[in-house]
């Protein structure tokens, strides 16, 4: 698709319009996060279900292998040879740079800026105050549930009593330096406490992504979480070194 100034005065709708695009724009972001939990396979039921053809369409090209530049074009062309405007044009974009990028492996967080750049600097505000509620809900919900988990492993206890030792600028220190993911994979078994202490250390974005990364490693091995607490270490090690600890 060519996004010039044409395009943009194509896809121009009403602020409500833009309201009901959000419930796509959420929906596309769990088959994202979905599809980063537990494989494109998952997404076998919305391939066959949804009510979108352009949906259903993008997903089963998805299942079945087909490369992103190619689904970009078949999905194209559905689009062009309905000669969309307004709000079926923007709905069909969405979808299509939703499906391309679960395709391509996108990180959920880098596709909500991309589709909600469809709907302007009033999308984004709309989006933040009645979806982003959700994610703070979302983050309560699970800080309580861990306040009181014990640690589940041995290596995970003592890395734990280590990084509740640690004073606020240490572990704001740490929180820079280390990978997301493996974060998430290194803290997974850890006593609550300390995760809370992490989650209450991030800006709201950060603990957004961390929920996110944690939520992803249900399936992962123990030897997973012992390689990420040996980056966890050798971090923590680098920083003593430098006399930041």
């Amino acid at each position: 698709m060519n996004y010039d100034a044409e395009f943009c005065r194509q896809i121009r709708v009403s602020v409500d319009v833009k309201r009901q695009c959000l419930e796509l724009v959420s929906e596309i972001l769990h088959l994202a996060d979905k599809a980063r939990s537990y494989g494109l396979l998952s997404l076998g039921g919305e391939a066959e279900e949804s009510p979108s053809f352009l949906l259903r369409k993008g997903l089963q090209l998805a299942l079945d292998g087909v490369n992103s530049q190619t689904a970009r074009t078949i999905l194209e062309l559905y689009i062009l040879t309905e000669d969309n405007t307004g709000q079926n044009l923007l709905e069909s974009c969405i979808i299509l740079e939703g499906v391309i990028g679960i395709l391509e492996g996108t990180h959920p967080k880098v596709l909500k800026e991309m589709l909600l750049s469809f709907l302007g600097e009033s999308g984004h505000t709309m989006f933040k105050e009645e979806f982003e509620a959700r994610e703070r809900q979302k983050l309560d919900s699970y800080l309580d549930k861990i306040d009181k988990k014990p640690a589940a492993s041995d290596s995970s206890a003592k890395l734990g009593k280590v990084i509740a030792a640690l004073n606020g600028k240490v572990i704001k220190d740490f929180l820079h330096i280390i990978n997301i993911d493996d974060l998430a994979k290194a803290i997974k078994d850890m006593e609550g406490q300390v995760q809370i202490k992490l989650f209450n250390h991030l800006p709201e974005r950060g603990a957004a992504l961390l929920l996110e990364a944690l939520e992803g490693t249900d399936s992962i091995g123990h030897h997973e979480i012992l390689e990420a607490q040996h980056k966890v270490v050798a971090i923590l090690t680098e920083l003593k070194d430098q006399g930041r600890i």
